[in-house]
């Protein structure tokens, strides 16, 4: 079959009228086929796409939604945004109160502030996940113009799955994200 598909693509393309017609039908079918089988291989909007090396099983995807909730948590702060911080905490954060307030407190005497997390090890169990990343934080004083100041720590995240998605339960040490 492939070489007398072969063999009407060339004399088509030599400019044999008769047989080229002839075959066109079962060369459109073919390519109209091949369509079909791309189309059905394409992911849904809703399924994420697995980049090169990534698996798209169940873990993997976890482990990525977990991610995207710290990125949305650092950038609240690069952001200056103390409601985007909040956001990404579970309501049953321990003193969740007290935490918002030396937030929006260390939010409001920092200037210009970048935080680089890079993970070191998630692990995802059922509804709760750990994640523990090097943290690095560079920020500047809006009281001293002096220096950008930085700190450096390895922050334990602990997420719960809740009705909204993923969001942080605790955090260790806090005190990184406070003045």
């Amino acid at each position: 079959m492939q070489r007398i598909s072969s063999l009407a693509l060339t004399l088509t393309l030599l400019g044999v009228p008769g047989f080229a017609a002839a075959r066109t039908p079962n060369l459109q079918a073919q390519e109209q086929q091949q369509q079909k089988e791309k189309a059905k291989k394409k992911p849904k909007k809703d399924e994420p796409v697995a980049g090169p090396g990534e698996s798209t099983d169940l873990g993997a995807r976890e482990r990525r939604a977990i991610t995207r909730v710290l990125r949305d948590f650092a950038d609240g702060f690069e952001g200056n945004s103390p409601r985007r911080v909040m956001e990404n905490l579970d309501e049953r954060f321990d003193d969740l109160p007290r935490f918002e307030d030396q937030v929006t407190a260390f939010l409001k005497q920092s200037g210009e502030m970048r935080i680089f997390l890079r993970e070191a090890s998630t692990e995802v169990k059922g509804d709760h996940a750990v994640l523990i990343a090097d943290a690095e934080m560079v920020y500047t004083s809006k009281a001293n113009l002096g220096p950008q100041q930085r700190r450096k720590e390895r922050i334990q995240f602990d997420f719960n799955r809740t009705e909204k998605g993923w969001k942080i339960f605790e955090i260790t040490p806090r005190h990184f994200f406070t003045p």
